[in-house]
């Protein structure tokens, strides 16, 4: 009867592996979430196979920026536009600024509420999918504008500009398939639910946006 009672003592006993002592851990929850050796393989394993991947889809959206890219070039060297035509461009060119770069800081602002713990990724992740349409019309906005305010092809600054409007293009696409990968989670699953390889794809998909935004917005602020 002893074994029995201590046999049953232990399976009832609650595991406190994933509860922490309140105090003894005042990590942020990104901290926590990027510490090696906290997930190991198998639980990593254990996530729902997940939303809706398309890879054909993806590969289709980075052929179509490329070539709306080399389009926009194309039309930019045999096009000419007046006094007029050229402020009315740059006058489209900052709306679509406005629209497009302030979405993606709204965006990269909700990832950083995430990494604090104050908000749950399910709600990330439906801003985010909203977001979207603002931020392809503001970055489409900015190339059909461009078209018609006369860049100088010479220059190397607006070489690097255009490479840097290309990345911040690309690297929509694959913000997006990092979206899609995620796992359905519970709605109040915090940063430390990802798997750790998402989590550091996201941050540095969300690196190299404000490196590629802001690369061009400096060259088309201080260069042009």
């Amino acid at each position: 009867m002893t074994t029995a009672t201590s046999v049953k003592a232990v399976v009832e006993t609650p595991l406190s592996i994933d509860h922490a002592v309140p105090g003894s851990d005042a990590r942020p929850a990104w901290r926590s979430a990027l510490r090696p050796g906290r997930r190991s393989a198998s639980r990593d394993a254990q996530f729902p196979a997940t939303r809706a991947f398309d890879s054909d889809r993806a590969a289709w959206q980075a052929i179509a920026v490329c070539l709306g890219w080399s389009a926009m070039i194309v039309a930019a060297h045999h096009t000419r536009t007046g006094p007029v035509g050229h402020r009315t461009a740059l006058v489209l060119h900052l709306v679509s600024l406005a629209v497009g770069f302030g979405t993606v800081l709204a965006v990269d602002a909700c990832g950083l509420a995430v990494l604090a713990g104050r908000r749950t990724i399910g709600w990330m992740l439906r801003f985010s999918a909203r977001a979207d349409a603002l931020i392809w019309a503001g970055f489409t906005g900015l190339g059909v504008s461009g078209v018609f305010l006369d860049p100088k092809f010479g220059n190397a600054a607006t070489l690097v500009n255009l490479y840097a409007v290309l990345v911040v293009g690309l690297n929509g696409v694959y913000a997006g398939t990092v979206r899609d990968r995620i796992p359905v989670l519970a709605d109040d699953a915090g940063v430390q639910d990802l798997p750790r390889s998402l989590l550091l794809r996201a941050l540095g998909s969300g690196l190299l946006s404000q490196a590629a935004w802001w690369t061009s917005i400096m060259i088309g602020t201080f260069a042009s």
